[in-house]
């Protein structure tokens, strides 16, 4: 009976250390690998957050803008963002000078 108690009781302290591991995890947001950093621009800050979970972190000057336009239409039928996210996202597409 007594033995029952204790590995019942850490369970309970596993468990709850369990927990509050993944609610600290999710609150980390700037310490978690890959997150942006204080210095990133947030156009940037916003392609890391909702690229990376996915796929590798696309870079809009490799692409001319109108490929840009393309692949974010591309996204737009596999995910929902606001109308300012995809903005944002929208104008980090450069000029097509160079290419």
């Amino acid at each position: 009976m007594i033995a029952r108690a204790i590995v019942r009781g850490i369970h309970a302290a596993l468990l709850a250390v369990a927990v509050a591991a993944m609610v600290q995890g999710c609150a980390a947001g700037r310490w978690v690998a890959g997150a942006p950093s204080a210095k990133t621009a947030p156009a940037e800050a916003l392609l890391i957050r909702r690229c990376s979970g996915c796929h590798e972190i696309p870079n809009p000057d490799m692409m001319t803008a109108d490929e840009w336009r393309a692949s974010l239409v591309r996204m737009q039928r596999r995910m929902t963002l606001p109308a300012s996210e995809w903005q944002a996202l929208a104008d980090m597409a450069g000029s097509d000078a160079g290419r």
